[in-house]
């Protein structure tokens, strides 16, 4: 090798640990990066034939690429719409809300934000794919490309309203209040709410008022008149529902209903519920416990007191947030207290995640060295699962990249030497020649 040769191989050098100073620059830079994935300079040696079987060394080039196949610590927000993938895969992503005249990516920077629209976005400004589920609540077969996806949007979702259709009531009514008293019984009362058929809300109340001994010397009656009034009706202080009520007052079913007599509604005895028509004139069976049985209504000693008050049925509900479970479905979270999954998430695989290509932002362009990207439901097959609330960290090991940093400088500094040394020896040849 020639004085110049060296120079050349040793000005080669120092090109190539200026590669890796750059890389090693940018993976400090971006250490606290969501989905930052680390950039990675190899140096590869370069050699000249000489025809005759035999070498030259001609210095070295680098090779710089990204490795994104090597997963980030995974984090908790506590941000519901961020997004973390555990185990292998991409998220897919859009330059553009709509989808159209916008471009595909692959991402693991998993920071989505709802927009001013209610469309997911990232700090990047890429917008999430996903598949939307309609009312059947279950999402179609996976696309097989990622043109097959749109932009996941949460807002304008509503939960249909629901009507009541059922009720349950269980109370104890005191035992006492039913002998002899010098002034007129005081009516016990309760309130129940339920949902008309347009979703909504009204009233019921239900009165107890106890028959009363004729005298200080009579036993008590046991017996009981229910009322039940509703706020849907045309004549709210006429009741829809009114019955006697008679207890048991000895024996092992002592303080069980005994008998129920209907003045308006009905009372279903093997079911144990009175049923009504409401203002809106639906039929509303209430639980209120057979014949003989110590649930539903009671007659024990004590004050009135309710023990149970349930019913189905509900308004109508807007959208106040949502959750993402480890298969990647998206489940919207109503203000009536629904739930519906509204979108599902899937998993890009590539063959070769490293021959992907960086764009701006922390995604990756598709080309031919990666592979064509493969959708999966996340958690099935290779795609890895979901973690709502997460976010992946960047890949960057500081104290590999400080090390490298030491060991550039180095090298860089001893290449930098032999051009001082050929140099020095070049003008011992120009002496010679003088």
């Amino acid at each position: 090798m020639s004085i110049n040769s060296a120079i050349d191989s040793a000005l080669s050098g120092m090109t190539a640990e200026s590669a890796r100073l750059s890389s090693i620059s940018s993976n400090v830079a971006n250490s606290s990066t969501v989905g930052y994935k680390a950039s990675e300079t190899d140096f590869e040696s370069m050699v000249l034939g000489s025809g005759n079987g035999n070498a030259n060394d001609a210095g070295v080039q680098p090779i710089t690429w990204t490795d994104v196949a090597s997963a980030g610590q995974i984090q908790s927000t506590g941000v519901s719409t961020n997004i973390a993938i555990n185990g292998q895969g991409f998220m897919v992503v859009n330059s553009a809300a709509s989808g159209t005249g916008g471009s595909y990516y692959l991402t693991q920077v998993g920071n989505f934000q709802p927009d001013a629209d209610g469309n997911l976005v990232n700090a990047s400004g890429y917008y999430l794919q996903g598949q939307a589920i309609g009312a059947s609540g279950v999402a179609g077969p996976v696309p097989s490309n990622v043109s097959g996806l749109s932009t996941v949007n949460i807002s304008n979702l509503t939960a249909a309203a629901t009507p009541t259709t059922s009720m349950t009531f269980s109370a104890n009514l005191p035992s006492s209040e039913t002998g002899y008293s010098a002034t007129a019984p005081t009516p016990s009362s309760s309130t129940i709410q339920y949902y008309d058929g347009l979703g909504d809300p009204q009233t019921l109340t239900l009165d107890f008022t106890p028959t009363t001994a004729a005298s200080s010397g009579d036993p008590a009656t046991n017996t009981w008149t229910m009322n039940i009034y509703d706020t849907a009706s045309s004549t709210p202080t006429t009741p829809i529902g009114s019955a006697t009520l008679t207890f048991a007052s000895s024996g092992a079913a002592a303080g069980t209903l005994q008998s129920v007599t209907p003045a308006a509604g009905s009372y279903d005895a093997n079911a144990g519920t009175f049923s009504v028509t409401t203002g809106d004139g639906d039929t509303l069976p209430i639980s209120i416990g057979v014949i003989g049985s110590a649930s539903g209504l009671t007659q024990f000693d004590g004050a009135f007191s309710t023990t149970q008050i349930t019913q189905n049925g509900s308004g109508f509900g807007t959208v106040q947030g949502v959750s993402i479970g480890s298969n990647g479905i998206v489940t919207a979270s109503f203000s009536n207290g629904a739930t519906r999954p509204i979108y599902q998430l899937d998993v890009a695989m590539v063959a070769n995640p490293d021959g992907l290509k960086p764009v701006n932002g922390g995604a990756f362009s598709m080309t031919a060295a990666a592979g064509t990207p493969q959708l999966y439901q996340a958690g099935t097959g290779p795609a890895g699962t979901m973690e709502g609330g997460a976010l992946e960290g960047s890949n960057v090991d500081l104290s590999t990249e400080l090390t490298n940093l030491i060991a550039t400088q180095n090298a860089y500094s001893s290449s930098a030497q032999v051009i001082q040394a050929s140099n020095q020896m070049l003008q011992v040849v120009n002496h010679l020649n003088q």
